[in-house]
């Protein structure tokens, strides 16, 4: 018999699905376990397979389409030629009964002369006359004007050049028709009008500055200013659509944000040791083909001191807080648009080697966006780490429903006092993000002081 199959809910937070590709076509023969599709979540991008053999009889969802969660996607049968009628009709009623309300009603007929698309005319509208149309209004009296021996013609204000009144009171006054009467000759004036040259700005090199012939002439040949520069068009507004990634980070750190009461606690580890350690380990481990990171020993080292400090290891519940049995170490991974937490489950019994080889698996299966749900949900204690991106101290988000996160800065080295002198060494500085509802100043303080036995005394890592 045939049936519908479903767009799948690979996790608790998953709402919809893109239907990235179809891998099988209608009427292709399908076997047990047989990819038919790939989907894209909110985290990943992953196969989706049949459990039965049968056929594809009908596709309902296109590539490139969003569909809920539960929505079916196709219709499998085990016949090639089952009657899907019924099925079909269920989908049609389905997909019509998620359309709006509004949509139903019969449409309204528009007048037409509003169906044609007008153009929009902007009007400028002339002030309301206050006085009778009939009268004419007087015209406002010119301004006083003076007659000065320097030659200056314009208004004036208590007797004087308007400009020299105001500034007395400590005004400006730069009227556009605010010039010297320029003295010239008649020869001058005719040139001046014949070759465009406006002669206020012409220097006279005749008697009391009076413009000649041969300045007007002159300012004609002059090379005329260059124009600034046109200023280069401004870069137009992006709009960057937010992937289901995108959505979903902001949706559960606003929550974290604004729902868990947060503190900060910051320490500076001596990293003398830590380094020496690492460069004896690689070379022994180098014949094993493993690389050991500095990024590798933080988190063995994060692991281990939560198995000391349980109490870090939980998460709030309004009705009892929970300390989790295992430590399952969520590690922030960057995406290109987002991020990702693959979990390390029971981090702490891992050795360091073996810790080494699962950070670097899963790292590669997040950033080719192929981790199953499993891999990256219940983290019950995370590590972000920016150090390596030159970060030297900051803050993180809390990554629900766990109660703490450590932010790792970068390992570099810096004058440090040791032993009454001044020298070089290597520092790290971290910060914990505690959920002030579980974790207590103090518990946070005995958690980074683990932290610092096992960060400066490496070797307790391997014991």
């Amino acid at each position: 018999m045939a049936e519908f199959f479903k767009m799948p809910q690979a996790s608790p937070t998953m709402e919809s699905g893109t239907l990235n590709a179809w891998r099988k076509a209608e009427g292709d023969a399908l076997v047990s376990q047989d990819v038919v599709a790939e989907v894209e979540t909110d985290k990943a991008a992953m196969d989706v397979e049949v459990f039965e053999a049968g056929f594809l009889l009908k596709i309902l969802a296109q590539a490139g389409e969003d569909v809920p969660a539960g929505r079916p996607i196709a219709i499998i049968g085990k016949s090639k030629d089952e009657d899907i009628s019924a099925l079909l009709a269920e989908f049609a009623a389905m997909k019509g009964g998620a359309a709006p309300a509004a949509a139903q009603a019969a449409p309204v007929a528009a007048p037409a002369a509003a169906q044609a698309a007008a153009p929009v005319v902007v009007a400028e509208v002339a002030p309301k006359p206050t006085a009778n149309p009939g009268v004419v209004p007087p015209a406002a009296p010119a301004p006083a004007t003076v007659s000065t021996p320097g030659g200056y013609v314009g208004p004036t204000w208590r007797g004087k050049p308007l400009h020299h009144g105001l500034e007395e009171i400590g005004g400006t006054f730069t009227p556009a028709k605010l010039r010297r009467a320029v003295r010239s000759s008649p020869l001058a004036r005719k040139i001046a009008e014949d070759l465009g040259v406006t002669l206020d700005r012409v220097a006279g090199s005749g008697p009391n500055g009076r413009v000649l012939r041969a300045d007007v002439e002159a300012a004609a040949q002059a090379p005329a200013p260059q124009a600034a520069q046109a200023a280069a068009p401004a870069r137009a507004n992006e709009l960057v659509r937010n992937s289901k990634m995108r959505k979903l980070i902001a949706s559960r750190l606003k929550e974290s944000y604004l729902d868990a009461p947060t503190f900060f606690l910051t320490a500076n580890f001596d990293c003398d040791a830590l380094v020496a350690f690492r460069t004896t380990l690689n070379q022994q481990a180098s014949a094993k083909g493993v690389k050991v990171s500095f990024n590798d020993l933080t988190l063995l080292a994060v692991a281990r001191a939560l198995a000391e400090v349980p109490e870090c290891n939980a998460a709030w519940g309004e009705e009892s807080i929970t300390r989790f049995g295992s430590v399952d170490l969520g590690v922030a991974v960057a995406l290109e648009d987002g991020l990702i937490t693959p979990i390390i489950r029971g981090a702490d019994k891992l050795s360091l080697l073996q810790l080494a080889a699962q950070t670097k698996a899963l790292v590669e299966r997040a950033r080719a966006r192929k981790l199953q749900p499993e891999e990256y949900t219940g983290a019950t204690f995370s590590v972000s780490n920016l150090g390596m991106m030159g970060i030297e101290h900051f803050t993180a988000i809390l990554n629900p429903p766990a109660a703490g996160i450590l932010a790792v800065g970068a390992l570099q080295q810096e004058p440090v006092v040791k032993d009454g002198a001044l020298t070089v060494g290597w520092r790290m500085r971290v910060t914990m993000t505690c959920d002030h509802r579980v974790i207590d100043g103090a518990l946070g303080a005995r958690f980074l002081a683990a932290l610092r036995q096992l960060i400066e005394r490496p070797l307790l890592l391997v014991v």
